[in-house]
């Protein structure tokens, strides 16, 4: 049962199954892009000191998305994060069906992802790399996962985000990511069934 939990909540399998059920705090109907990119890009408020710069995009979204078991995840905070047209990008190494990549739209991996990070999951950035030009910004923030705040680091990966500035603050535009299991992974007893 930890063995899965686990996968699941890396995010590692996401590529199987049927179509995640949408979050239940999702809006009935995403908001549709229009010529007015003004218009697409409201969005909840954040601080600037989770929208002011790249690193302070990525602190947050460690932020929001950490936390211990049956804490309650601020859906629209971690939406806000992200542009309305962002995507999220899974690549992994299955160890029966190898590499494959699944890009989904943000709702699709919130469905998934939000249930998963409830179960208890820590993931904490151990360095971030900006490259910036303008208004551009790509940044590198290899990471660690664990279920519970002082539990060994049961996965390592890294998460490539994308950025943009609107002349008032970043959004995420883009993001990528991919974990592999750490040795702590296998000395997870697995727990009995029931």
């Amino acid at each position: 049962m930890i063995r899965s939990l686990l996968c699941l909540t890396a995010l590692s399998l996401t590529a199987q199954g049927p179509s995640p059920k949408p979050v239940p705090e999702a809006p009935k109907q995403a908001p549709r892009s229009s010529s007015s990119p003004i218009k697409e890009l409201v969005r909840a408020n954040l601080s600037p000191d989770e929208t002011g710069t790249p690193e302070a995009l990525t602190a947050a979204l460690y932020a929001f998305i950490s936390g211990p078991k049956d804490q309650k995840r601020d859906i629209e905070k971690i939406r806000a994060l992200f542009h309305l047209q962002a995507r999220v990008v899974v690549a992994a190494n299955h160890p029966e069906q190898g590499a494959f990549i699944r890009p989904m739209e943000l709702e699709v991996f919130l469905a998934f992802a939000v249930p998963q990070w409830q179960k208890g999951f820590f993931e904490k950035g151990t360095a971030v790399t900006v490259q910036k030009q303008d208004g551009v910004a790509q940044v590198w923030s290899p990471y660690e996962i664990r279920l519970a705040s002082d539990g060994p680091a049961l996965y390592t990966g890294i998460n490539a985000l994308q950025c943009a500035w609107d002349g008032k603050r970043w959004w995420i535009t883009h993001l990528q990511f991919q974990s592999a299991p750490t040795p702590a992974l296998q000395a997870t007893p697995e727990e009995p069934k029931k």
